[in-house]
């Protein structure tokens, strides 16, 4: 398995904190998100690509990342796009974790654990449990397999899953049509079901207010995180 983290946007919501560089390469407590998100995937992938786009010959120059894809053009697409560069680059069953999250770790070994356990056949996709219309969500069906994603009611998607390479070309195929949309759009279009994960165990970060909430996320005892 390898694992991608998609970090081309420009995080405008976080004001001047992405003044040159983008949400994924913020340095708090001493560290950055993607170096926290590199430590978390290392254990289960043979290694990590980022996707870059805005400000990324700052991000080349100064954090030197390994194996960086960059995604010209990012800001007339959505993050569709870059899934789909990734899923070009890369043939392999594929890790992906927004630029913009932390995950505890034990939530990404249970995505691992449970993609193997299931032969690698199907997609997987974490959510966080409880209905709700207020974020991009996503729904599934009573066989387990997810049917919708979107500004819908439904589970919050939690920024992380798998893509099997089963089902690679057909990602593409759908990718490919839809790079003005959202990349877990190409989850109800391909075989996948839903991992559901508790709310405290993922932490986002879209304001610079949700920087203090990282910080006490990552003090507390309960949560383990690279």
């Amino acid at each position: 398995m390898r694992g991608v983290i998609l970090a081309a946007g420009q995080g405008r919501r976080m004001g001047h904190y992405t003044g040159d560089v983008p949400k994924a390469f913020l340095e708090f407590d001493g560290r950055t998100l993607y170096d926290r998100q590199c430590a978390l995937l290392e254990p289960h992938v043979d290694e990590t690509a980022v996707v870059l786009g805005y400000r990324h010959e700052t991000v080349l120059e100064r954090f030197d990342p390994e194996n960086p894809l960059i995604l010209e053009d990012w800001d007339r697409y959505e993050n569709a796009a870059s899934l789909l560069l990734a899923l070009g680059r890369i043939d392999d069953d594929l890790l992906v974790l927004n630029g913009d999250v932390l995950v505890d770790m034990r939530e990404i070994g249970r995505l691992t654990g449970q993609f193997d356990a299931l032969g690698g056949r199907l997609n997987l996709v974490g959510c966080i449990p409880g209905l709700q219309d207020v974020e991009t969500a996503i729904r599934w069906d009573e066989t387990g397999r997810v049917t919708a994603y979107g500004l819908i009611e439904g589970h919050q998607h939690a920024g992380f899953g798998v893509v099997s390479r089963d089902h690679r070309m057909a990602a593409i195929r759908v990718l490919r049509t839809r790079l003005h949309d959202w990349y877990p759009c190409v989850y109800p279009l391909t075989p996948t079901r839903p991992l559901l994960i508790p709310a405290d165990r993922h932490v986002e970060i879209n304001r610079p207010a949700d920087l203090d909430r990282a910080r006490t996320w990552l003090a507390s005892e309960r949560i383990r995180c690279a």
